[in-house]
């Protein structure tokens, strides 16, 4: 798990100052090791940073960059093969190839066997040295093959072309720049903020559709103007000329669609063996590391012949639980596998270690309670938003507390429980779009015996989801209810500038099939995983989430939904999978609400002085009414409002954004 960076231009060359730059801001991702390809018209050569590993004797960035039109930078969290041999950038010479690679490909053992079987031959043990011995075989048509997450840019020196891809659900981020004859790339936004040719602004129609929606990332726009998330799924190709003197093309592209399309040939039973299976499969793969794994949020850990310790993140929940199960059942002591999970003692809605204990003993795990307590709010807050990018709230500053704590213990992989939600239909608004569902498929007798019983196991009653049918199904209600409460602080010439016809099309889904299709691809999953990255990397942990295993994912959206919500309950076929090997309080509990976290008291902790005092000299001043904030901020500071305010001045700041 790495930090990338990449930095082209036909015209001047490569600037390997701000090359280094690009790297540098992202040491967090990779502490463990730097390097640095620079691409000309003779070839690849390679320098080292102030973090590269002292026995490869590589000379320094400074002596390269005359001649080169394509610079390549790497941070390095060692994962597999911790050895110098996984250093990065990494080349196969005699093709020409130049690779600088952020993520991990699960099945890269039965990939490697594969390619050995056709002949290649292998001087490491890492994924990376498959990725190009992949790319190799099969040139673009490589990514069919990987089951994985990643996001990487490959130099093919004989096609002269930089090929770019991102994993098919988005785990691992891509950011590039595109302006005539230049193209810069990096794992992170701020990474594309060190060229100080390129003027920064805000994308004012994006940053309306996050103010007033709080939608997050929707599609390949950000919060920058002019710089782009590579969406999931998708592939970037830049063919350079022949001649080495400008840009032919640069084309985004999907390797990958997902299908939402349910299927009825099966039984439960069939249902629950294949979900048992695949998910059996997927937390198998995803500990396979040769660094010490720890488990979030939802979790497992490593591979389990590797003498380092094991540890999870345990929430509580049904997902990250499910998954602590799924492993123990395979260790012959489960002792040596060491939970972690957020606790705060007398507050109810928040605190989950009664929850999470219950699953330590049933497993024989050995539990370890974190009580987060943030001093430094204002602080603490913005370095979140210096790290996740984006709007963000409170609650992150425990969710960080807790990954500095696992990996002070020295972890650097993490499994995370994310996804099930969207994949079992987890939520409660799922509710009305399935009994519509029901009755368009003339599943009557299933809708009468499934309604009365909504309420039953859920906050669901009548007119809730009579609330929900209008939220979802009339636009003008949503759009009416949102403008209301954002123009009391948010101007209305900047929520006008939203993209509406785009922006119904994602937030007015017709069926329970589009709704779960646009929640995985463009609305809620896109921004859960760039929080998630952004948390995680921040502490150079890697976050692997089994729940976003591909193939788990198409199995899961083939799944009727008459399954996955039943006698009011909703997940119900993944409850039945661990029924009889879970504690019942945990299988069949209803009040997890997530990750939380006490934020209105943290929120009383942010000094009045600091508030005002950015209110009253916002740089973002011409989006806010200041009047209206700086009142709300002396009457509830707790509000919202506030830290939606407060995370864009701060990200305005941070990053120098003009408006």
């Amino acid at each position: 798990m790495c930090g990338i960076s990449g930095y082209l231009d036909l015209d001047r060359g490569v600037d390997t100052d701000t090359l280094r730059r690009m790297t540098d801001v992202i040491r967090h991702r990779g502490p463990d090791d730097e390097g640095y390809a620079l691409i000309g018209k003779e070839g690849a050569a390679f320098y080292r940073g102030e973090d590269t590993l002292p026995q490869l004797s590589l000379p320094p960035l400074e002596q390269g960059g005359s001649g080169t039109f394509l610079g390549l930078g790497h941070r390095r969290l060692s994962i597999l093969d911790l050895s110098a041999a996984g250093h990065q950038p990494m080349a196969l010479p005699e093709r020409d190839l130049t690779l600088t690679y952020n993520g991990e490909l699960y099945n890269y053992l039965e990939l490697r066997a594969q390619l050995e079987a056709l002949g290649h031959r292998f001087r490491t043990n890492c994924d990376t040295e498959v990725l190009l011995h992949a790319y190799c075989q099969w040139g673009e048509d490589c990514l069919d093959h990987f089951n994985g997450m990643w996001g990487f840019a490959l130099w093919d020196g004989k096609e002269n072309k930089l090929f770019c891809a991102r994993d098919r659900l988005g785990a691992k981020p891509l950011h590039y720049y595109h302006n005539a004859n230049k193209l810069l790339l990096g794992s992170e936004l701020k990474q594309l903020c060190q060229d100080p040719t390129i003027r920064r602004t805000f994308n004012r129609p994006y940053l309306a559709a996050n103010l007033m929606y709080r939608l997050g990332d929707y599609d390949d726009e950000t919060l920058i103007e002019g710089m782009r998330a590579l969406p999931p799924g998708h592939k970037l190709v830049v063919q350079v000329a022949p001649e080495g003197d400008r840009i032919v093309s640069v084309t985004v592209t999907p390797y990958w669609t997902l299908h939402v399309r349910y299927d009825d040939s099966y039984t439960q039973a069939q249902w629950e063996e294949q979900v048992a299976e695949e998910f059996s499969r997927a937390c198998r793969w995803r500990l396979r590391s040769d660094a010490p794994v720890a488990a979030l949020l939802s979790g497992v850990e490593k591979r389990l012949d590797a003498d380092t310790p094991v540890g999870f993140l345990l929430s509580g929940g049904l997902d990250s639980s499910c998954m602590v199960t799924e492993l123990c059942g395979q260790m012959s002591d489960p002792a040596q596998l060491h939970t972690f999970t957020t606790s705060y003692p007398g507050d109810a809605s928040c605190d989950e270690w009664y929850f999470a204990d219950l699953v330590n003993r049933a497993c024989g795990c050995t539990g370890n309670q974190i009580l987060p307590a943030p001093t430094d709010i204002e602080g603490q807050f913005e370095n979140v938003v210096w790290h996740t990018e984006g709007l963000c709230g409170l609650s992150l500053l425990g969710v960080k507390a807790l990954l500095e704590q696992v990996r002070s213990q020295g972890y650097k992989v993490v499994l995370n429980g994310q996804c099930g939600d969207e994949l079992m239909l987890g939520y409660e608004r799922y509710y009305a779009f399935y009994f519509s569902w029901l009755l368009k498929t003339g599943r009557i007798r299933r809708l009468l015996r499934e309604f009365p019983q909504a309420g039953r196991h859920s906050r669901l009653h009548l007119h809730s989801l009579a609330a929900y049918v209008l939220y979802f199904d009339l636009p003008i209600v949503r759009d009416t209810r949102q403008l209301h409460r954002a123009e009391r602080f948010v101007k209305r010439d900047l929520l006008e500038m939203r993209k509406k016809a785009q922006l119904h099309e994602l937030l007015y889904p017709r069926s329970l099939e589009q709704l779960q299709y646009l929640e995985l691809t463009a609305t809620q999953l896109p921004n859960i995983v760039r929080m998630d990255d952004r948390l995680f990397m921040s502490a150079s942990l890697e976050s692997r989430i089994p729940f976003m295993d591909y193939q788990f994912v198409e199995l899961a959206c083939r799944i009727p939904p008459e399954y996955k919500i039943r006698e009011g309950y909703t997940k119900y076929l993944m409850r039945c999978v661990f029924d009889a090997r879970m504690p019942r309080e945990v299988t069949w509990r209803t009040n997890k609400l997530g990750f939380g976290a006490p934020v209105d008291a943290w929120a009383r902790q942010v000094s009045l002085e600091y508030l005002l005092s950015l209110i009253r000299n916002a740089r973002t001043a011409p989006y806010f009414w200041q009047d209206a904030l700086e009142a709300l901020a002396l009457r509830s500071p707790v509000h919202p409002a506030v830290f939606e305010f407060l995370t864009m001045e701060s990200f305005a700041r941070q990053f120098d954004v003009s408006v």
